[in-house]
């Protein structure tokens, strides 16, 4: 069988496909009376093509998966619409004493009189003031297996101030409003953040937003001059100010704030820079453009995606490793909620989930759109009479770029196609047709080949069948 399948390869494919292609140089090397040495002399040339056009089609992919990208300047700032930079506030003290009392009330039955008020409010402050660097307070209420039933989500927003303040915008028209978020600063707020909905939470008779408020993206035209936001609040309200990108939040390491105390006013405006990205670049790998745009996440725990995000994931899940659990302020990803004394577990490995980013061994490469907020001299200045006394604010800006960066293609799959070919072509001379070729000999090899083993096949049975009938037995008489 094996001597028939060789035979027919060589008739039916090997000769007729050589005889025939167009491929360069094979006819030549099975034309008949052809001189040995010309022979010879035809397949090593063959074969010295086939290596030339397989080293350049080598480099063409490994350019093509390693650097197919390019950054290039772009000028025509006058058309352009800057994103405002997203700002997100923290309270110094994250509860109302108001709240608080009534809070307790309702919850465990304690007056303000009572002697186990100040245990009941420690316990409150603790929770509202929750983060990384305060889990250690915990330790007071380990023993206390009835806190364990407590929903601290819950309570955290039960007893967070309301926001008081007035926001406004360089427009007039829009109605912008804070957003409360939680994540590892505790409960905070936040506006012109394209992520808030992921760090929101739901809260029964705890309003995250107003039903008005438009949460689009502010952005202002080049021509606008002002391109401002400000937010004048209660004067006795210490509030720590975060200003970062719209797909970027305050995270446990951040310490790029501005705190403002009482009756102070700030105002910090900032240059921006921002590298984007063409469609196009959807069409690579996230490994090839080494970036990720922020609807590619890495993992399942978010369908978003930014570096502090991923590292934010990444520190959730180190806390899973250590102590089998996600503390309250990750409400927005799954797994075990920690009781009191799993929060004391993760106060012990602290030094180990917060430590800067670059040392956490995440990876979390940059994103396709980025835009960073470079802030210049800060203005500050404390009033102590007259109307300014009577509010805190806080101001920032945007000054407009002229110059940004764009990340584009330098190297698509069209043109590794076209080098592919070009190289094929040069070396070879082989063009679509003659793949096509390929396929049409080896189809004919295969037709020749079941039809030459089905005529086979009932002559093998007939034979058989004639030894069948040939058995006599002993003894038989006809």
């Amino acid at each position: 069988m094996f001597k028939n399948l060789k035979r027919c390869v060589i008739t039916y494919f090997i000769k007729p496909f050589a005889a025939h292609t167009t491929i360069h140089g094979v006819p030549l090397v099975v034309t008949p009376r052809l001189h040995p040495l010309e022979r010879l002399f035809w397949i090593t040339t063959i074969l010295l093509s086939a290596t030339g056009a397989a080293s350049l089609i080598v480099s063409n992919w490994q350019r093509y998966n390693a650097n197919p990208t390019v950054v290039s300047i772009q000028k025509d700032f006058r058309n352009w619409n800057n994103l405002l930079p997203s700002a997100t506030g923290c309270f110094k003290t994250k509860y109302s004493q108001e709240l608080m009392d009534n809070y307790i009330e309702q919850a465990w039955g304690i007056m303000v009189n009572d002697t186990k008020y100040e245990y009941y409010a420690k316990f409150v402050k603790t929770v509202a003031n929750v983060s990384y660097h305060s889990l250690d307070a915990f330790a007071k209420f380990a023993s206390d297996k009835n806190l364990n039933k407590v929903n601290l989500l819950e309570l955290a927003a039960k007893v967070h101030p309301k926001l008081t303040g007035t926001l406004v915008t360089y427009d007039p028209k829009r109605k912008t409003d804070w957003k409360l978020i939680m994540a590892e600063q505790g409960i905070c707020f936040t506006v012109n953040n394209k992520f808030a909905n992921v760090l929101t939470f739901n809260v029964e008779g705890v309003k995250v937003i107003d039903d008005d408020a438009d949460e689009t993206l502010l952005t202002c035209h080049y021509l606008n001059g002002l391109c401002y936001a400000r937010y004048d609040s209660d004067p006795q309200s210490h509030i720590s100010f975060f200003i970062h990108s719209y797909i970027e939040i305050a995270d446990a390491i951040d310490s790029r704030s501005y705190t403002l105390g009482e009756s102070e006013e700030l105002e910090v405006n900032y240059f921006m820079e921002e590298t984007s990205s063409s469609p196009t670049l959807r069409k690579l790998t996230p490994s090839q453009r080494k970036c990720r745009f922020d609807d590619e996440p890495i993992t399942d725990d978010l369908q978003v995606y930014s570096p502090t995000m991923c590292y934010l994931t990444c520190r959730y899940h180190i806390v899973f490793q250590f102590c089998g659990c996600r503390p309250f302020f990750y409400h927005f990803l799954g797994g075990k909620i920690c009781n009191i004394t799993e929060m004391l577990c993760i106060a012990k490995h602290v030094k180990e989930i917060a430590k800067p980013s670059s040392d956490l061994n995440c990876e979390c490469p940059q994103p396709c759109h980025n835009v960073a907020y470079l802030p210049l001299p800060i203005k500050k200045a404390t009033w102590t009479s007259g109307y300014f006394d009577q509010r805190l604010t806080f101001r920032w800006g945007l000054l407009h770029p002229t110059t940004k960066y764009r990340r584009d293609v330098l190297f698509s799959f069209e043109d590794l196609v076209v080098s592919l070919g070009g190289s094929l072509s040069l070396f070879l001379g082989i063009s679509f047709i003659s793949l096509i070729e390929i396929v049409y000999f080896l189809l004919n090899f295969f037709c020749h080949y079941v039809t030459s083993y089905s005529q086979k096949a009932p002559k093998n049975k007939q034979n058989n069948k004639e030894n069948i009938v040939r058995v006599v037995p002993v003894g038989y008489k006809k």
